[in-house]
Order: structure tokens, then C-alpha cells, then sequence
């Protein structure tokens, strides 16, 4: 076993580490433009309601992908680094309330037996 103590200067390591997080580098301050247009959520969390969906489970990955995706358009496109969940299902809830035929033959379809995303 060695003599030395592997965590020694850990702590000053960590120290390092905030003090390099809380004083950001100016060079690196000024190669990023402050071209922000983040203004904050559409809506606040308290005009929201709970509710519950069932869906299975590779749906529910799909609408994670799918919120993943959102995401990263908003950030790449649009330089907003911070979009909620809340905001995410509510305009999901609003487009699908847009395609309501869509949704009607995705129902007939599943029950018909011909929807691909079905188990076997």
C-alpha cells in the first residue's frame, strides 16, 4: 500500500474550482456576444395545472426525445438556454389540440391493430 495519501490536496483542488467557477474569465466573457433573448418562462408555475397522463412507456421516451429536441432548437435557434417543462407541455398539448383528426385515426388505427407502435 503506498505511502501517500491519495486525497491530499483534494480540498485545495476544490477550493481551486469555485473560485475559478464564481470569477468567470473575462476572455471568455467576450468571445461569447450577450445576444440572449431569454425573458423568462411564457407563463408562471403557479397558472399551471397537474395532470395526469397515461401513456406507455416508448411513448413516454418519445415525448422525452421530443422535449430533448425542443430544447435544443431553442438553444441552437432561438438563444433561449432556459425553457421549462411547463412550457414544453403546454404547447404540446396546444399543437395536439391543432391535429385532433390526426389523433383520431392514430385511435382508430391502434385499435384496428395497424398501429406500429403497438406490442406484439
Amino acid at each position: 500500500m503506498p505511502d501517500e495519501n491519495r486525497f491530499a490536496g483534494l480540498s485545495e483542488a476544490e477550493k481551486e474550482e469555485e473560485r475559478t467557477d464564481a470569477e468567470p474569465d473575462a476572455a471568455a466573457e467576450a468571445a461569447e456576444p450577450d445576444d440572449s433573448d431569454e425573458t423568462g418562462p411564457a407563463f408562471e408555475f403557479d397558472q399551471t395545472t397537474a395532470k395526469s397522463i397515461y401513456v406507455r412507456e416508448e411513448t413516454l421516451e418519445l415525448l422525452e426525445d421530443t422535449e430533448f429536441e425542443v430544447e435544443m432548437v431553442l438553444r441552437r435557434n432561438h438563444s433561449i438556454r432556459d425553457p421549462t417543462g411547463r412550457e414544453f407541455h403546454d404547447a404540446a398539448v396546444r399543437v395536439l389540440a391543432e391535429h385532433t383528426d390526426e389523433v383520431v385515426d392514430r385511435i382508430l388505427a391502434a385499435r384496428a391493430g395497424e398501429d406500429e407502435d403497438a406490442e406484439d
